[in-house]
């Protein structure tokens, strides 16, 4: 009997197993699950800052527990900590050598996963050291440099670093997260969970040199024009709330954009794979949440909508089929002279009434002239004389009439319309696509969190809606164009100039 074929999991099925795994047992620890095996994957660290009792060492258990064979290291620093308890014992043997050496075995330098608990106290013994460890994954044992096995640390901490000493080990963590107790509403259910442990199976963890394969993949990632822009906005957004990113760390965000969209199966990274950007940029807790709200204000619409571009484009058409319903022309008679509507509602040529009324200048008051000069003026009186009141003929209506367009004219104007039409329809159409897609990226993306599609949903919903006003006020003003008054005769209007509108004019 032939036995069934055994199925290969995929690296995306296999992260998704992880992650479920590594959560099992764990309350509203979803986010730091997340993070710290990206950070693993892209070789980058993580600091998990919070009050003690919050799941942080059980999280850097677990991390150890995603891969196969990993050795773990876990120490408490103190102000006191001294190099040995970090990086090992002087060895006796090689000191009567006159050789200076660590026994390493067991420590920091031979881990591949590592908790270091209240991280920033660390002393000026131990910090050089540990910043190469960190950053090159190297460690000087006497006067030998050797590589690490080193894939990630997770350090813990109860309060930000004080010190400009330790700014270069606080730039050190790729990945920051802050840690609170369970929420009110998940406290009965801590109080009844049982214990829980992260045991995954040993054919879906983590080889080691999984982690090379990764990241050298990760490198020939594509990166979309909507992650550029999204960067672009949040490196605004930074300059103007004074939050110092290095360009050393921007560099490695992209990396770990890479790695996301790597890991989900993608060749090109999208906004949704810039999940991670929120939680790489603040330097001090009460900044998440704005850098949060950027992210989620951002995500939902592609870079390459312009709903500012579209309104002006929309509102130029309107303001040129206005243009042509407001076109009129005198009339003239039969000798060319033009006709006006004198005040009894007479058609005549002259331009101007016989009767007269008094004069009034800009502002509307009357104008006179001094008593026996030119001199104008506002005065009715001068030095207790009256001025003379100006006089003018109270000028005729001209007498208008609608202008007729050619056909050349009325198709001049709605040919190019058109394709600003399907301009605007095309972005409608992309925007639907998009909230269609929405949903559907985000339950199944290995890495961002789904709840946050409502707020996106909500976003699109309103993009769209805007959208579908211009589309229609748009479609007036095609109609209004059809409706031009047209000539009788095939001639070509004169009143359309070859320029006055141009291929392509107001279409993009």
């Amino acid at each position: 009997m032939d036995s069934a074929p055994i199925k290969v999991m995929s690296r995306k099925e296999k992260l998704g197993l992880l992650i479920k795994e590594m959560q099992s047992g764990l309350l509203e620890r979803e986010q730091q699950t997340k993070l710290i095996l990206l950070a693993a994957l892209s070789g980058e660290h993580v600091l998990l800052l919070g009050p003690p009792g919050t799941a942080k060492s059980e999280l850097a258990k677990r991390l150890k527990n995603a891969f196969f064979e990993a050795d773990y290291f876990e120490r408490l620093l103190t102000r006191f900590t001294v190099p040995e308890e970090l990086f090992g014992p002087l060895s006796i043997k090689a000191l009567e050598d006159d050789r200076y050496h660590r026994l390493t075995s067991g420590y920091l330098p031979e881990a591949s996963v590592a908790f270091i608990d209240e991280i920033f106290k660390a002393n000026s013994a131990i910090l050089n050291s540990l910043l190469t460890l960190l950053n090159e994954r190297q460690f000087d044992n006497g006067n030998t440099r050797k590589q690490v096995p080193l894939i990630s640390v997770i350090a813990a901490s109860n309060e930000l670093p004080e010190g400009e000493e330790l700014n270069a080990l606080y730039d050190r963590f790729m990945l920051r997260s802050f840690v609170e107790p369970v929420s009110g509403n998940a406290f009965q259910q801590l109080l009844t969970m049982g214990e829980a442990v992260c045991d995954p199976a040993l054919d879906v963890r983590l080889r080691i040199e999984d982690l090379g394969e990764v990241q050298a993949q990760a490198e020939k990632v594509g990166i979309s024009k909507g992650v550029l822009e999204l960067c672009q906005k949040f490196r605004e957004y930074l300059v103007e709330q004074d939050i110092y990113v290095s360009d050393r760390r921007w560099r490695k965000v992209i990396k770990l954009i890479k790695v996301s969209a790597l890991t989900n199966n993608q060749t090109e990274a999208n906004i949704y794979d810039a999940w991670i950007l929120p939680h790489c940029l603040w330097e001090k807790p009460e900044q998440l949440e704005g850098l949060v709200d950027l992210y989620k204000k951002n995500i939902a619409i592609d870079a390459d909508f312009n709903p500012k571009r579209l309104q002006s484009i929309v509102s130029a058409w309107e303001s040129y089929l206005q243009m042509d319903i407001d076109n009129k022309k005198q009339v003239i008679d039969d000798s060319g002279q033009p006709l006006y509507i004198d005040d009894e509602g007479d058609i005549t040529t002259s331009s101007h009434s016989d009767e007269t009324r008094h004069k009034i200048n800009k502002e509307g008051k009357p104008l006179y002239t001094v008593h026996n000069t030119d001199e104008p003026t506002v005065e009715p009186s001068t030095r207790g004389r009256d001025n003379d009141p100006i006089e003018e003929n109270i000028p005729n209506i001209p007498l208008m009439e609608t202008i007729l367009y050619s056909k050349a004219h009325v198709e001049g104007r709605i040919n190019p319309a058109l394709e600003a039409q399907s301009n605007i329809e095309t972005v409608l159409q992309t925007l639907r696509n998009q909230r269609d897609r929405a949903k559907l990226v985000l339950c199944n993306h290995l890495w961002i969190d789904a709840s946050i599609f409502p707020e996106l949903d909500s976003s699109l919903r309103n993009a769209i809606s805007k959208t579908e006003e211009l589309l229609e006020r748009m479609e007036k003003v095609i109609t209004g164009f059809e409706e031009l008054p047209r000539e009788s005769s095939p001639a070509t209007s004169a009143i359309f100039e070859a320029g006055e509108v141009k291929e392509g004019e107001l279409c993009d």
